[in-house]
């Protein structure tokens, strides 16, 4: 089935695929302006080049569509596909690992400030979904700090340590623009391999020992 233009679609014929792409790419760019909760189906619309008949044809209502978004944008099947192809040290898989996150969060920013602003929006859309975004992101890292605990490269609770690494990227994401004098704000190589180092060996000096 082809869509052609009728009642303001775009005047280009595009198949069901095409239009759904079309559709997510805008809401996405939408919703980075004016929040999930501000951006309305009707501009959303009008951003693909659809009438709202045909978006909701796509996607039923407004949360779905939100929670489609979420799906197209969440990027954990290219950090599955990241780690599967690692084979180095542990600090330079942890490196590969924390700059494809940082990238993945640096081009969501916006969105990311927004989830904070609507938590309690965001729990209302997706209160029947047993998918969250940040769960799926770090189901896959868990999932490698579980690896790593096997061959005997990490201790701990693989779950406790995904929190803890993605933690570090997301803070320093979220809050990097507070902080422009800060050298681990605002160069992204050195602030990973001192996340990487904080996380492998913490910060005592070996000199003093224990407490």
């Amino acid at each position: 089935m082809i869509e052609t233009s009728k009642s303001g679609d775009t005047q280009r014929a595009s198949s069901p695929e095409e239009t759904r792409e079309r559709i997510l790419i805008a809401a996405r760019e939408v919703m980075a302006r004016k929040g999930k909760r501000g951006a309305t189906t009707r501009e959303i619309a009008e951003a693909a080049g659809v009438n709202e008949a045909t978006l909701f044809r796509h996607f039923g209502n407004k949360d779905a569509l939100i929670i489609a978004v979420a799906k197209h944008s969440c990027g954990d099947v290219v950090l599955r596909d990241v780690i599967s192809s690692l084979h180095g040290t542990l600090d330079e898989e942890l490196f590969t690992i924390a700059e494809a996150m940082t990238e993945r969060m640096e081009s969501m920013v916006d969105m990311m400030r927004w989830s904070l602003v609507e938590h309690d929006y965001e729990n209302n859309v997706f209160a029947q979904e047993t998918w969250r975004p940040q769960t799926a992101i770090r189901g896959v890292v868990t999932q490698y700090m579980a690896a790593r605990i096997e061959d005997g490269r990490l201790r701990g609770n693989p779950e406790e340590l995904a929190a803890v690494f993605m933690g570090m990227m997301f803070v320093r994401v979220i809050a990097r623009d507070k902080f422009p004098d800060q050298r681990i704000f605002t160069d992204t190589d050195y602030a990973l391999r001192q996340f990487i180092d904080v996380f492998l060996n913490g910060v005592r000096s070996n000199e003093h020992g224990h407490a």
